[in-house]
């Protein structure tokens, strides 16, 4: 039975996040976009991300490597990220919403990066526009030809009312008819359980905060979904030819991830089983202080055996080995080396650790490039929800993303870089407004405002003279 076989057949154990697809077809007629096997992969990696994958037992449980791989990529992704929107009353109504939204922007990348994709979806509350991430509880159901995703169900979590527990799942779906895009939302409520089930069809109006939704509304001349989805910029080596993103630890990198858990469980069963012991006969002297110790029983016919049992401990190769396999996950996703493996175990060149962090600059100039596009299709959607709702005047917006210099930028490599640079102005080869535009961020304009004139300059030498 091949690894992933033998994981699918546990999820009956576990507690499945996805919508069967059943269920999608019998209340909207659709189908989801991901087939079975992504479907048992999407779960898998939803196991693994909240530390209870398949293969946890007793002895093995999880080291949390999933969750840490999202949080370094989505950490070095956005650690000096911003976003303003400027251009109008709306833009700047659409900028305040989205200060909101970059609160909680590095958590949902995460989720993104380690569950395959997940789901943007603004939505009015009184005057603001909060968003919703949703991963597992949403459906793609349609990708248009680029590979974005223009269609899908989300489906809330479970609500209590009384004793009963309740469900909602809403449609999304952009379709064409003749030269108009027609986009369909279809909300409907069921009898559920606290996990989540789907069970008897029900009025909306059973719960308050769903009374006042339409069972189904139709909005024309829309471009793009009022919802964004964002996918790892990696390819779908599970299914190539399906639209559905893949986890950054998905495929063979969950399989190294099962190995690094039980490689660990072995080092913490090497110290556990060479601890030192005393073996004494019943007739040998032991106090309770000294339980630890010895391990005290009839061992010999003659009562008086007292042996010392010490082993030597076989950490260090058993650790060596652990590191490799550290190192095997951080290739395959994209860190550099030391990011989750000791970096004292790392032995490279200046050249080879320099590969190491271009590799992850690359990485993340990716991300940073798929992000910024799933933030282009929010921040429509939040336009697109001004306009229905009515909760900022018309007018434009433009936004723009500031993301940093990124893990290359080494403070030490800065310092030289900017000593050299300090030997060309004093040469006379750069230019000291140029040195301001790079060093200070300035733009050209405001550089050359604020060097002194060349009269304030003439003054303060006849000062000198003087």
């Amino acid at each position: 039975m091949g690894f992933f076989d033998w994981a699918r057949s546990l999820f009956g154990k576990l507690n499945r996040k996805t919508t069967a697809a059943g269920t999608l077809e019998k209340e909207f007629g659709v189908q989801p976009a991901a087939s079975r096997e992504m479907e048992d992969n999407i779960n898998l990696w939803w196991s693994m991300y909240i530390n209870h994958p398949p293969w946890e037992t007793c002895d093995i449980y999880s080291l949390g490597l999933p969750s840490a791989i999202g949080r370094e990529l989505a950490s070095h992704a956005m650690c000096e990220f911003s976003v303003m929107v400027s251009g109008s009353a709306r833009g700047s109504y659409l900028d305040e919403q989205m200060q909101l939204a970059a609160k909680h922007l590095k958590k949902d990348l995460e989720m993104g990066l380690c569950l395959g994709g997940i789901a943007l979806k603004p939505y009015p509350d009184d005057n603001r526009l909060l968003v919703d991430a949703c991963t597992t509880n949403f459906t793609p159901t349609r990708f248009d030809g680029t590979g974005k995703c223009i269609g899908g169900v989300f489906k809330s979590n479970p609500v209590r009312v009384g004793q009963d527990w309740y469900v909602k799942m809403e449609y999304h779906d952009m379709q064409k008819q003749g030269d108009i895009n027609i986009y369909i939302i279809q909300n409907k409520a069921y009898k559920s359980g606290k996990e989540g089930n789907i069970g008897q069809e029900v009025s909306l109006s059973v719960v308050d905060d769903w009374a006042d939704l339409l069972p189904e509304t139709r909005i024309e001349n829309l471009e793009s979904p009022l919802f964004a989805y964002f996918k790892p910029p990696i390819s779908n080596n599970i299914e190539p030819s399906s639209q559905m993103g893949i986890s950054v630890y998905g495929g063979a990198t969950a399989l190294l991830i099962k190995e690094a858990d039980e490689r660990w469980s072995e080092i913490k069963w090497e110290y556990a089983s060479g601890q030192r012991k005393i073996f004494a006969d019943n007739g040998a002297e032991s106090s309770q202080f000294m339980d630890r110790l010895f391990e005290v029983g009839a061992f010999s016919s003659t009562n008086d055996l007292f042996h010392e049992f010490s082993p030597e401990f076989r950490d260090t190769p058993l650790y060596n080995g652990f590191q490799r396999i550290l190192q095997r996950i951080e290739f395959n996703t994209g860190l550099s080396y030391g990011t989750i493996s000791d970096p004292q175990t790392v032995e490279k060149t200046a050249t080879e650790i320099l590969a190491a962090k271009h590799r992850q600059y690359v990485t993340e100039g990716d991300i940073q490039r798929e992000f910024e596009e799933t933030l282009n299709n929010l921040l429509y959607a939040m336009n697109a929800w001004c306009d229905i709702s009515q909760l900022a005047p018309a007018g434009e917006y433009k936004a723009e993303y500031n993301w940093g210099d990124g893990v290359l930028d080494d403070p030490d490599t800065r310092r030289q870089d900017m000593s050299m640079d300090l030997q060309l102005l004093n040469a006379g080869i750069l230019n000291d407004w140029e040195f301001r535009v790079k060093w200070l961020k300035e733009d050209e304009a405001t550089a050359k405002a604020a060097l002194p004139k060349a009269e304030d300059m003439i003054d303060e030498k006849q000062d000198e003279i003087e």
